[in-house]
């Protein structure tokens, strides 16, 4: 990535974060090394998608991409008009779609989205009321398929998802020192029946 190009997204993040400090939870965008992070966390087979929640400016998409994850397998959901239009510039052959995170089983219908793998959770839970968290993540949890899984990146060593409000399992997948700040990654699964 050119100087210029790093300069633009750090520009365009900060400007996201100081018009709505809750939709991003740090100031700066996440590092490559949580890209690689995210994406060593991540199952994918061909012909499964993986779906990620809250693109912000690419740097968990470009991990996923550096791995081998077809961008034509990847659909990236960005709620926020000018990141979408930055991600749809920065990923060509990715399907960036702007949209809720809320109505995620309803925009994979409309793009024919019909095996997901890994649904990779940006959005920033500690902090945002209840009801749009457990929203998010039962929308996460019901488009997977049997097997899946939803990645929840955060930076505190807390779980982010109350597992047991949730009706999920969740466990810490990851730590990611390389970030600023540091970077947990919980996995969460349907709870065994």
């Amino acid at each position: 990535m050119q100087p210029t190009e790093l300069t633009k997204e750090g520009e365009l993040f900060f400007r996201q974060y100081l018009r709505s400090p809750r939709s991003v939870g740090s100031v700066i965008p996440s590092s490559r090394a949580l890209g690689r992070g995210v994406a060593a966390e991540t199952a994918w087979e061909p012909g499964q998608f993986v779906v990620e929640l809250g693109g912000g400016t690419g740097s968990i998409t470009m991990g996923l991409i550096e791995r081998g994850i077809p961008r034509d397998r990847l659909l990236v959901l960005e709620l926020d008009g000018l990141m979408h239009a930055y991600l749809k510039e920065r990923l060509p052959g990715v399907n960036v779609v702007q949209g809720d995170a809320t109505r995620l089983d309803e925009i994979l219908v409309r793009h024919g989205v019909d095996s997901v793998s890994t649904v990779i959770s940006g959005i920033p839970m500690v902090g945002n009321p209840i009801a749009l968290r457990r929203a998010i993540v039962g929308q996460g949890m019901k488009v997977l398929r049997p097997g899946g899984f939803m990645l929840q990146y955060s930076y505190s060593p807390i779980a982010p998802i109350p597992a047991e409000d949730f009706g999920v399992e969740a466990k810490l997948a990851r730590y990611v020192l390389w970030n600023f700040p540091p970077a947990f990654v919980w996995k969460y699964t349907r709870k065994a029946a």
